[in-house]
């Protein structure tokens, strides 16, 4: 079995060193994708857990493409509000604090670990024991922690170290640990070695599901055995469309961010080329005058299936009816990864768990998620969330095909509701303005809430009169603005590239 080539574009340099293993190892780009999706819980616990959600968009090298959906579900029961364990920490940002909820009634019922071992059923070739052993090395020996890593426990400081547990993982002589520290989680090491072995059965059907559904009936939580025993993966055909004579692929509804990205490059794409520089105010009036217009629509699924049926009959977008939504200024505790392969597979990857619930199931290492917390989420308000249906998403991991249909582009970006827009700004910068990819990537990037909001970087900015938006310029390159992480395939070559604004890493041999 030969090592096989591939690139490779990640939040941590161990996310990617795993998934490198397994392509040395004679492993395709999915069963990569199984090692580094794996990795990213001890890589990058803040963003990502076995008990969050995540979404992944795959292209095989025959041509089949579709995208793996193992979000988060709601439960199949209310309990009384007064019964719930739910209640909000506050997190300073530094110039802006934000409210988040945590606690038992704060969780739904997890998908990323259901979702890992259907694409191995489906598409990996390798066995499980062998997918699981970078992570279980790196949670057992430990990885140093990075500055971007320290940021984000600093932030989540409460949530991580809510458990004796948590104190024990993330403090050292009882202060929060540093970059070079190690970073260790030996039960989640012996928790994957358990499920290398027996399969997943333990934690949805078997002695963790129990465990954790009976704390929850004891403690004010939602979860229920039967929302773990019925939890299932969907496989659905990815949102197709078209830009510039490429094909994109990305998260179909019932989630949102993908339809909003699709909308938005529609509305884009009705303009001719442009002659102006991605530095310059009109390009920032271009962006902004399309995402007005998005901004404006309801991120409901049937508001959202109103408008891209407009697109695809070819009428304009008109949201004029439709109720704004307010978008929330969540910074985003969401990681992205993709790999393609020399064969032609891709995988692009986008998994959260939230902030984290402050939950860490024993014996595990594992903290549960808190999207029944997170108010983007809740459309209708905290608690009154429909009962057993799958939580929708701004998560987009998205693959562009050429006009030859085979993988150009594998991108995806970590960010909240910034997601759609990051997206579509790096799409944009590389297809229309042609810009190379790290100029692409580093690029300043516009994002409009009840503000417009302008990365470092602009050479000019719009004047007053232009714009029907208080104007916010920031002082830096900053996370806020995503992450966003893509290879690229050109006629020299095939590059990748991690975004810097969240310690992105690249590695191609292709």
């Amino acid at each position: 079995m030969h090592a096989v080539k591939g690139a490779i574009a990640a939040g941590h340099e161990k996310t990617a060193e795993a998934a490198r293993i397994i392509l040395e190892a004679g492993g395709n780009a999915f069963d990569a994708g199984i090692a580094a999706l794996l990795t990213t819980f001890i890589t990058e616990p803040c963003m990502s857990s076995a008990a969050g959600g995540a979404f992944a968009t795959v292209h095989t090298a025959n041509g089949n493409s579709y995208v793996i959906d193992c979000f988060c579900q709601t439960p199949k029961a209310k309990k009384p509000v007064d019964q719930i364990d739910f209640y909000p920490i506050k997190i300073n940002f530094g110039t802006s604090s934000e409210e988040f909820h945590v606690g038992l009634g704060s969780m739904a019922v997890p998908g990323t670990l259901a979702g890992i071992f259907t694409l191995y059923k489906q598409l990996a070739t390798l066995p499980i024991s062998v997918l699981l052993e970078p992570a279980i090395t790196f949670a057992r020996e430990g990885v140093l922690v990075n500055d971007f890593q320290r940021l984000d426990f600093e932030l989540l400081e409460s949530v991580m170290t809510h458990t004796n547990r948590g104190k024990e993982i993330y403090l050292k002589n009882n202060e929060l640990i540093k970059i070079g520290d190690t970073l260790k989680m030996e039960y989640l090491a012996d928790f994957l070695e358990l499920i290398g072995n027996e399969g997943i059965g333990e934690f949805y059907k078997g002695e963790i599901g129990r465990k954790i559904s009976q704390h929850c009936k004891e403690n004010g939580g939602y979860l229920t055995r039967e929302d773990f025993e019925n939890y299932k993966v969907e496989v659905r055909r990815p949102l197709t469309f078209d830009f510039a004579g490429r094909k994109i692929l990305t998260n179909p509804l019932p989630s949102s961010g993908g339809p909003l990205m699709a909308l938005a490059m529609a509305l884009l794409e009705t303009e001719e080329t442009p002659i102006f520089s991605q530095n310059s105010a009109l390009h920032i009036l271009r962006l902004y005058n399309a995402f007005k217009i998005i901004t404006q629509i309801e991120k409901t699924p049937a508001s959202l299936q109103y408008h891209l049926e407009q697109l695809a009959s070819h009428q304009s977008i008109s949201p004029a009816s439709q109720r704004a939504q307010l978008l929330t200024k969540k910074w985003g505790s969401t990681t992205h990864f993709g790999i393609l392969d020399e064969f032609g597979n891709a995988i692009s990857v986008t998994t959260t768990n939230g902030e984290g619930s402050g939950y860490i199931v024993p014996g595990t290492d594992i903290m549960m998620n808190n999207m029944l917390g997170e108010a983007a989420l809740m459309p209708n308000g905290f608690h009154h969330w429909d009962n057993d249906v799958r939580l929708s998403s701004m998560m987009s991991p998205t693959i562009v095909l050429s006009e030859n249909e085979t993988v150009e582009m594998v991108l995806g970006t970590g960010g909240a509701g910034r997601i759609p827009y990051a997206l579509t700004q790096v799409l944009l910068n590389l297809i229309d303005y042609k810009m190379d990819l790290s100029a692409a990537i580093n690029a300043p990037h516009v994002h409009l809430n009840n503000r417009l909001h302008l990365e470092y970087g602009f050479n000019e900015h719009p004047k007053p009169n232009e714009i029907d938006h208080e104007l916010l310029a920031w002082k830096d390159k900053n996370l806020f603005f995503g992450g966003v992480h893509v290879i690229q395939k050109t006629a020299s070559g095939v590059l990748a590239i991690g975004d810097d604004r969240r310690d992105g890493v690249g590695d191609s041999n292709l």
